[in-house]
């Protein structure tokens, strides 16, 4: 890893609250799909915007993660399941 960009990493103190941007085609599919992700983890989810063509949705996903494997773990969780198409 480059020296400098490791000193440009933030210093992220945990624990923290952390927000995800789930998108996908249907937005109750995401929905069941954050609840199954999250299990018994309190988080709140809203939902974010449809896109202009309407094809795409996306839902804000708020959750107090504990480390940065916490904050790994879920942002993987989230991008390997089949209801949603992309997290930001």
């Amino acid at each position: 890893m480059d020296a400098d960009f490791a000193e440009a990493r933030p210093i992220i103190e945990y624990p923290c609250p952390w927000e995800y941007k789930a998108i996908g085609w249907d937005e109750n599919s995401m929905r069941e799909a954050i609840a199954e992700i999250m299990a018994d983890c309190e988080h709140e989810v809203s939902f974010s915007r449809t896109s202009s063509s309407g094809r795409y949705c996306s839902l804000l996903l708020v959750v107090t993660v504990e480390s940065e494997d916490h904050r790994n773990e879920i942002f993987k969780a989230l991008h390997e399941h089949r209801d949603i198409c992309k997290v930001l």
